[in-house]
């Protein structure tokens, strides 16, 4: 397989590497090692022509500001913690709050604009990989514990993408770390991302406050929360009739939750280290157009579909196409958001003992 490794710099100056991984059948998986982030999956149509399939941007720049968190590694935690309290053990630790009074993947000095150090970078021919590492020390943004972060994108010759998530801390702590890329398989970014059939292996939902911190867990049975079936994202939020649903795409302008995934379900065959039954099916994507299609597993509790609802007009995206509310969606493998003040009995720390670790495979074909 083929990698290519170049080099550009940040506002300030500092240089950083750009990988580009390409498989035999077509499938671009561009890294950055700013935000350890995708940058763009494109893949190839019938003409040959390159398509991306991922919500990317021209201006890496972008990618400082870290407006949408497109394709970014998301961490200390992803998703948000309310009134940003951490409890470990028996402390409450306050966390910095960059979402009104709570705190939204990582806080002020989040994983996804930092600059990660590039590890290794390995290809043969089957598959390529790169690893980055970041580090984070004790109370930065108020978490505990002095914390080393290693993300490996591993892309094989069959288009499936790997990425490993570990974490290691000198403290208590807690660590859930997650992906962030916007899925538009069409590969036209005019076209809605709410065109898009989906997929998803949960029989129960969070169901959100205004604060878009959950509040309950429902049953998916007879809401337009019930993806077991595949069904187009806009017919399902048009179909919304209770006053329920209705409030719940109101405040997540179109979807933002998370799905308790079912175990037990795994894609065959499946060809990776971990055993079958440690990573389950989250979702399946699929473009009706064009017949494509992306399935994604992961040893994560929780999905969260967000739709996009909340994105900016008029950003420039790889590709040429200008942004707009849900021309992409995101799918996001982590714990339950809020997790510590939701459901305490599921809340698991990071430990010396215990070091954090979480993988989530994605096949396009």
């Amino acid at each position: 397989m083929k990698i290519k490794t170049r080099e550009l710099w940040n506002q300030e100056g500092t240089a950083y590497k750009v990988y580009d991984m390409v498989t035999s059948l077509g499938m671009t998986v561009t890294v950055t090692a700013l935000g350890a982030a995708i940058q763009k999956v494109a893949i190839r149509d019938e003409t040959g022509r390159e398509l991306p399939v991922t919500l990317g941007f021209e201006d890496m720049g972008q990618y400082e500001s870290c407006i949408c968190y497109a394709g970014t590694t998301l961490g200390p935690n992803a998703g948000r913690i309310g009134e940003a309290l951490l409890p470990v053990g028996s402390r409450i630790y306050r966390l910095s709050n960059n979402d009104g009074k709570n705190q939204l993947h990582g806080g002020v000095n989040h994983l996804s604009s930092r600059l990660w150090q590039a590890e290794s970078v390995a290809s043969g021919l089957e598959s390529a990989s790169i690893l980055l590492s970041a580090f984070q020390p004790d109370g930065l943004d108020g978490y505990p514990g002095n914390r080393t972060y290693h993300t490996r994108y591993t892309l094989e010759d069959t288009n499936w993408l790997t990425i490993e998530y570990t974490a290691a801390t000198d403290a208590p702590t807690y660590i859930n770390m997650s992906n962030h890329t916007y899925w538009n398989l069409s590969g036209d970014f005019s076209v809605s991302g709410l065109e898009q059939e989906i997929q998803i292996f949960a029989n129960n939902v969070c169901i959100n406050n205004k604060e878009h911190l959950p509040a309950d867990l429902i049953p998916v049975a007879d809401t337009v929360f019930d993806f077991r079936y595949a069904g187009q994202l806009l017919s399902r939020i048009r179909s919304a009739k209770s006053p329920v649903c209705k409030e719940q795409l109101s405040i997540g302008r179109g979807y933002n939750n998370a799905y308790i995934l079912n175990r037990n379900q795994t894609f065959r065959p499946l060809r990776f280290a971990k055993r079958p039954e440690e990573l389950k099916k989250a979702c399946i994507l699929r473009d009706k157009r064009t017949g494509r299609t992306l399935k994604i597993m992961t040893d994560a509790p929780a999905l969260v579909l967000y739709s996009g609802g909340f994105l900016s007009h008029g950003m420039a995206l790889s590709g040429g196409a200008p942004s707009f509310p849900s021309c992409a969606v995101a799918l996001e493998p982590q714990d339950i958001p809020d997790v510590m003040h939701l459901l305490p009995e599921s809340y698991r720390l990071t430990t010396p003992d215990h070091p954090f670790s979480r993988t989530i495979r994605y096949h396009i074909s």
